[in-house]
């Protein structure tokens, strides 16, 4: 099992890629709505405006959604949709996504049974 992360940096994407997390069978997810760091820097933190390199294109609210994933398959078939959707995520700087090996989940899908040790 994995726990995948993704930054949305362009929230106008957000209808695909949810349709796209859906298409794959990734759901039970969680979306938070939040401030991209750099341009709150450079917005609110004047002092950090000429160490930042401009970054016209992003928008200063993100995303970030999280989701288990059971399979690695099952995420690459979630990118491999996004490619066929001509939402190119390397070129464009739409988004980030994650995956993280998770060595343990409970939840109501899961059975789960504790280690002897």
């Amino acid at each position: 099992m994995y726990l995948m992360i993704i930054h949305l940096f362009k929230t106008e994407y957000k209808d695909d890629i949810l349709l796209g997390l859906t298409s794959c069978g990734i759901t039970r997810g969680n979306l938070f709505e939040g401030k991209n760091l750099d341009k709150e820097l450079e917005h609110d933190v004047p002092i950090f405006t000429g160490l930042l390199k401009p970054q016209f294109e992003k928008e200063r609210f993100a995303l970030m959604l999280t989701a288990v994933v059971d399979t690695r398959k099952r995420f690459d078939q979630f990118i491999d949709l996004l490619k066929e959707a001509d939402i190119n995520i390397q070129k464009d700087d739409i988004m980030r996504a994650m995956l993280l090996p998770l060595e343990v989940v409970v939840d109501s899908s899961v059975y789960w049974r504790r280690e002897e040790s």
